[in-house]
Parts: C-alpha cells; sequence; structure tokens
C-alpha cells in the first residue's frame, strides 16, 4: 500500500525537482475536470495537486499527478482542470 508520503516523492521524482506542492487528496479533488481518466476508482488513487509552472507567477490550473494506492504506478499525469 502506498503512503501518502510515498506517494509525494513519487511525485517529486516525475516533476524531475520542480515541484511545487499544493496538496493531495484520497480520490479526485470535486473541483478538478480529469478527462480521459482509464480506468480506476476514487478509492484507489492519491490525487497530488502541484503547480503546473513551478516558479511562475500566473492564473494556470494545477498539475494533477494520480498514483496508485496499490503499485504506486502514475495513472495520470496532466492538467487538473480547476483553473478560475
Amino acid at each position: 500500500m502506498i503512503t501518502k508520503e510515498d506517494a509525494i516523492e513519487i511525485a517529486k521524482h516525475k516533476c524531475d525537482g520542480r515541484f511545487e506542492f499544493y496538496g493531495i487528496i484520497h480520490g479526485i479533488p470535486n473541483n478538478c475536470r480529469i478527462y480521459n481518466s482509464g480506468e480506476w476508482f476514487p478509492d484507489d488513487v492519491w490525487c497530488i495537486l502541484c503547480s503546473a509552472h513551478p516558479g511562475k507567477c500566473m492564473l494556470a490550473s494545477s498539475r494533477a499527478i494520480v498514483v496508485s494506492k496499490d503499485t504506486g504506478t502514475v495513472l495520470y499525469d496532466g492538467s487538473a482542470n480547476d483553473e478560475g
């Protein structure tokens, strides 16, 4: 079982050191619209929200990195579609 801390470390590695952490949630946040999300159930994943443009001040959607709780596999890495 992948813990929250493990999932954050996986996301950091996926971001190649350019990681500005916003938060982590069990499942998918209600304000996020993740399209073409694949075949997973919210209870089976961690969703890490981070900056899509670290170090830049701009209005933009967050980056969502969805990690399987069972395997640690990144199932989705892209826009959270949560701007505005």
